[in-house]
């Protein structure tokens, strides 16, 4: 069974209602929900502690894990899929923990691992894979690329622009790569799936589109675990 992992309630409140309508569409009276899920907090820390302590406790049923949520597009990124637009599905090939390590004025510099570990995460090429082919299927368009996973949200073109080049990103989030090393040190197979909700660029509020991209990732959330469960 998949472990659906949302870092809000306004990430996961989107997943609940199309679940919620699957069952009801089923004709099965009681029909349990295909998936568990789970709100971590947002930023690696609340992340890293609430799915440790749920994972300790899992039903022993949860064999895989889904992460979604939003994401900031780099607007400058050198991902080969391109820069992500507003709405954009982007799937991650790994996760990095981009600002963890020795900030100078325009660039950054990773601590050695011996110090601070790692700081990428390759996720799993099945599911990726399986995702990739389900998404095709249904004519859901989507890039594929590197995560980047900070703990101050980024608030400018230029820092940005630093990110995606660092680790030659596609897209930010705050809770991907926590989630990433706590699915490694549980042997659990991660796959990620995040809509953008803005562009990173200089900071304006009015040009997000929150709540539209909550419900493109809980869309594309719902359509996978369903197959995926299915297979």
């Amino acid at each position: 069974m998949i472990l659906a992992v949302a870092a809000t309630e306004f990430e996961m409140k989107p997943l609940a209602r199309f679940l919620a309508m699957g069952r009801d569409l089923s004709c099965q009276e009681g029909r349990a929900l295909p998936c568990c899920t789970l709100i971590a907090g947002v930023g690696p820390v609340e992340t890293t502690l609430r799915l440790t302590r749920y994972l300790e406790r899992r039903d022993p049923r949860v064999d895989k894990v889904l992460n979604f949520g939003v994401a900031g597009a780099y607007v400058c990124a050198p991902s080969p899929s391109g820069n992500g637009a507003l709405l954009d599905l982007c799937l991650a090939e790994q996760e990095n923990l981009g600002d963890f390590g020795i900030c100078f004025a325009d660039h950054l510099e990773a601590l050695d691992e011996k110090l601070g570990g790692s700081t990428v995460f390759p996720l799993d090429s099945s599911m990726l894979r399986q995702a990739r082919k389900i998404l095709d299927r249904h004519g859901m368009a989507y890039r594929c690329g590197n995560f980047v996973t900070v703990s101050a949200v980024s608030a400018t073109r230029q820092r940005g622009a630093m990110l995606a080049a660092r680790y030659q990103g596609l897209c930010e989030n705050m809770e991907g790569a926590a989630v990433a090393r706590v699915c490694a040190e549980f042997s659990l197979p991660l796959l990620e799936v995040r809509a953008v909700s803005n562009l990173v660029e200089d900071r304006d509020l009015s040009r997000w589109k929150m709540a539209e991209a909550c419900a493109r990732a809980a869309e594309a959330a719902d359509l996978l675990i369903r197959e995926m469960e299915e297979s």
